[in-house]
Parts: structure tokens; sequence; C-alpha cells
């Protein structure tokens, strides 16, 4: 199933720690599906799905972005299966 994602921060929420805006910080970056939620508290990596403010994805350390969007996108196929998404 592919789901696609709203950005839910405002385009100027992402600090920049180098010089020419070189390394990117991803932390206050939040990304929305219905009630479902991605984001991270790291720079660039760590992403992990929330159902409201409940983590529903395993902790991942170094889970990047994509891989967080490939687990929802299996997570929400599980429930549909069993008919838990409306």
């Amino acid at each position: 199933m592919k789901i696609k994602l709203t950005k839910l921060h405002s385009k100027g929420q992402h600090p920049q720690g180098c010089f020419n805006n070189y390394v990117h910080d991803s932390s206050r970056s939040l990304y929305g599906y219905k009630q479902y939620r991605i984001k991270t508290t790291s720079h660039y990596k760590d992403w992990e799905v929330y159902d409201g403010e409940i983590q529903v994805s395993p902790t991942g350390f170094g889970r990047s972005f994509k891989e967080a969007r490939e687990w929802l996108e299996n997570y929400l196929e599980i429930l549909e299966g069993q008919n838990y998404v409306n």
C-alpha cells in the first residue's frame, strides 16, 4: 500500500547547523497520514511512527525516513487485513 504523506511542519522550521545550509536538521520535521505521524528527534535518522501520541513502531535506532514510511505502509496493510482501518 502506497500512502501520500502530508508535511505538517512549516517551511522555515529547519535550523541549519553549518555554513551555506549544508547540514540539514530534521529534528523538527513532522509528516502525517490520517491520525499517524512520522517524526524524529535526531538530525536525520531515528524516525518513528506514532498513532496520535503513542509510538507504534518499534524503536529503530538509525531508521531512515524511507524505512519509517515503509514500516507505516506495511502496518496499515496488516490493519486493513484485520478490518481495523476506517
